[in-house]
């Protein structure tokens, strides 16, 4: 299996995807049906569902065997030869194969109110590993993504691998808005954050954070409660330009349940865990 070739596929699906985003966000988001799941906050939209339904139909095409790990429900699609075993429910269940992990729409509440700072999201993981990472901001143009061991490279241009302290940098957060439970912890982090750095930021999107952390846009990212969709891809793109990407409390992530997440420079890391230090989420 090539996985330069693979990645290639995902970076051209991904772009397909952004332009659908545009699209929509142009010319027809008045057709855009939304609706709530768990809450109030949890948006889902009908852009969502097309363009999962569209990466689901050719990623499977690609690879048959794969299987999907994916932030939206989708009914059995036969006419795409996926069936209800295709998709996993959990994270515990990449193990074995071929695995894609998609967000269709990262920062769904963002492209609901035209705030223009979304992207769609995919990693590949083989045998549990992510080995493939592509995540495609169509407001911006663009596209970040990286191949395990091979860097990482936003429009073609390789980012560096760098190191950075906190106290010049812009740090940012995220505020987990499917879990109340989580806001006092999250907006004392914020507090931590910004005593630390030179100012703070809540964008609205997991996987924008850690690729504008990736390439140095901020010097650190934290959140208190994530799915494996929202961080799969942008972990691996953090990662190959030098970032460390925990838990907060430093413990390696992993695609089950919603972990913490802290991303950030080797030398930012090591300053927010030495202020932070009793601290625990």
């Amino acid at each position: 299996m090539n996985y330069e070739t693979i990645q290639r596929k995902i970076e051209k699906l991904a772009i397909r995807a952004g332009e659908k985003i545009l699209h929509a966000d142009t010319d027809a988001l008045q057709d855009v049906t939304i609706t709530t799941k768990s809450s109030r906050r949890d948006l889902v939209t009908s852009m969502d569902l097309e363009i999962q339904r569209m990466l689901m139909t050719e990623l499977k095409k690609l690879i048959p065997e794969c299987r999907f790990l994916c932030e939206e429900s989708i009914p059995e699609m036969a006419d795409a030869m996926i069936t209800d075993t295709d998709s996993i429910t959990g994270g515990s269940s990449i193990t074995d194969g071929i695995c894609f992990i998609i967000d269709p729409i990262d920062g769904t509440a963002n492209f609901v109110h035209g705030n223009r700072h979304s992207c769609t999201s995919v990693a590949m993981t083989a045998d549990g590993e992510t080995q493939i990472g592509v995540i495609y901001d169509p407001y911006r143009d663009e596209l970040f993504s990286a191949r395990k061991g091979c860097g990482c490279f936003l429009n073609g241009e390789k980012l560096p691998v760098f190191d950075a302290s906190m106290k010049n940098e812009i740090t940012v957060f995220g505020t987990a808005p499917y879990d109340d439970t989580t806001n006092g912890p999250t907006f004392r982090l914020a507090q931590n954050l910004y005593e630390l750095s030179a100012d703070v930021r809540r964008t609205g999107s997991a996987a924008l954070d850690c690729c504008w952390t990736a390439c140095g846009r901020f010097g650190l990212y934290a959140e208190l409660s994530l799915s494996a969709w929202d961080f799969a891809a942008g972990q691996l793109i953090a990662e190959e330009t030098g970032c460390i990407v925990t838990t907060i409390d430093g413990q390696p992530l992993t695609f089950e349940g919603k972990p913490s997440i802290l991303c950030g420079r080797p030398a930012a890391v090591g300053e927010f865990r030495a202020a932070a230090d009793g601290w625990r989420v």
